[in-house]
């Protein structure tokens, strides 16, 4: 009876651990389908006319501490609703494309942010490179970073190193939560510029 019992915890276990992975799943799609929808949108946007455009393009030229002098550009992608409480329109933050070049120590980083119908972060996105202790050395490496979040709560993350772009291999998100930190804060950061430049 007990060995028949625990036979049914487990079975019942395993059943709510594939439920789990189905629905996780499916909010995965879900944000992949929203980021696909707003690249079609900026696309049909930014080769259309006749649309009026909703984007602004900021560059950025600083001096950093280690890395010398860096251009970041950034684009903004928003939309413009109306607020019934305000009694007037309101600019909110749908996509934001930030591209960071390094003249001195000739490095390159790219990132993507998505947000939600309700303003929170989905889908964090970066490449970059970095060094790495590899064979008792430091060497460059390149990283790319895949976030998914479920109302603003991280739920699922891929994280790829490799020598380059095509010998990427899955790794611990434990080793790159700076880079996530550091990613999920701009969310703000970068809305709160959008308000203070619009709104």
């Amino acid at each position: 009876m007990r060995r028949f019992v625990f036979v049914l915890l487990m079975l019942a276990v395993g059943a709510g651990c594939f439920a789990q992975s189905d629905s996780e799943k499916a909010k995965i799609a879900e944000i992949r389908k929203m980021y696909n929808s707003e690249m079609e949108w900026i696309s049909t946007m930014l080769g259309d006319e006749a649309i009026p455009d909703d984007y602004i393009t900021a560059k950025v030229r600083h001096n950093l501490a280690g890395t010398g002098q860096a251009e970041e550009t950034i684009e903004f992608f928003f939309n413009d609703d109306f607020d019934e409480e305000l009694g007037k329109y309101v600019s909110s933050l749908d996509f934001v494309r930030k591209t960071t070049v390094y003249t001195i120590a000739e490095r390159k980083s790219y990132e993507e942010f998505l947000y939600d119908n309700d303003g929170f972060p989905a889908f964090y996105y970066a490449s970059f490179q970095t060094l790495s202790l590899q064979h008792h050395k430091y060497e460059w490496v390149h990283v790319e970073i895949r976030a998914y979040y479920d109302k603003g709560v991280l739920f699922h993350t891929i994280c790829k190193v490799g020598d380059d772009e095509s010998s990427l291999k899955e790794e611990s998100p434990e080793y790159f939560e700076d880079s996530l930190f550091s990613g999920f804060l701009q969310f703000g950061k970068l809305k709160d510029a959008l308000d203070g430049m619009l709104n």
